[in-house]
């Protein structure tokens, strides 16, 4: 019984760790292609002006 529960135990702290590891990997990812595309994101409120930078 010990047995099985550790390599469930096991089984579900890999799961966990790769999650991580690719949610890491997939911010990292993004922030920088975000960065490398535009300078900024225009935002247009009701009766406000704007200008482009």
């Amino acid at each position: 019984m010990e047995e099985g529960r550790r390599k469930i135990r096991i089984c579900l702290m890999s799961i966990v760790l790769a999650a991580v590891v690719i949610g890491i990997f997939y911010y990292y990812y993004n922030d920088a292609e975000a960065v490398s595309n535009g300078a900024g994101t225009l935002i247009r409120r009701p009766g406000a002006e704007y200008h482009v930078c």
